[in-house]
């Protein structure tokens, strides 16, 4: 398995991916910002550009995207924001992932957070806020299994749901 930044050669198994995901009738996955419509060639490059902190939305930060892949398939995606607004400090915290409705309760999102924890330390994020819905005990418990302490719970009025927060050291 690879960690990895999307590139063109991953086309197929991206659109796979994105079909699962709605076939499963889930439109939305967390951790994946672009629109799922785009040409390949662009989802790619939009990706490059946020991670270099160019092209972002109005109140986006920088934030580089990781797919997990293995034999040919994308299993997972994680987005690293490379730092905090307010929105995320409440809400969405530094990282997100998700991981295809075939493959879930492998390990994968572990495999990824852990992943990301590793990109962090590496651009000098001491620690990475990361947030779940709390009616989501799958993910608290990919964020407790890579050192997540838990510090509060949190409402989103806009969003109209309830996060729980943790802190996770990359050090």
């Amino acid at each position: 398995m690879e960690v990895v930044q999307l590139a063109l050669e991953h086309e197929r198994a991206l659109r796979e991916f994105l079909g699962e995901f709605a076939d499963a009738g889930e439109p939305e996955i967390p951790a994946f910002l672009v629109d799922p419509g785009w040409p390949h060639p662009r989802i790619v490059e939009t990706l490059a550009q946020w991670a270099r902190g160019e092209g972002l939305k109005e109140g986006w930060v920088p934030c580089t995207t990781f797919f997990l892949t293995h034999e040919g398939r994308v299993l997972g995606v994680a987005t690293l924001r490379h730092r905090l607004t307010d929105f995320l400090w409440e809400y969405g915290g530094h990282v997100g992932y998700s991981v295809r409705p075939s493959d879930r309760g492998r390990g994968h999102a572990t495999r990824l957070l852990e992943a990301v924890k590793e990109r962090a330390r590496g651009m000098g994020i001491r620690r990475l806020l990361a947030t779940c819905d709390v009616d989501n005990p799958a993910s608290a418990r990919v964020i407790e299994k890579c050192g997540g302490l838990f510090e509060d719970e949190s409402f989103n009025e806009a969003m109209s749901r309830t996060v729980h927060r943790y802190w996770i050291s990359t050090t």
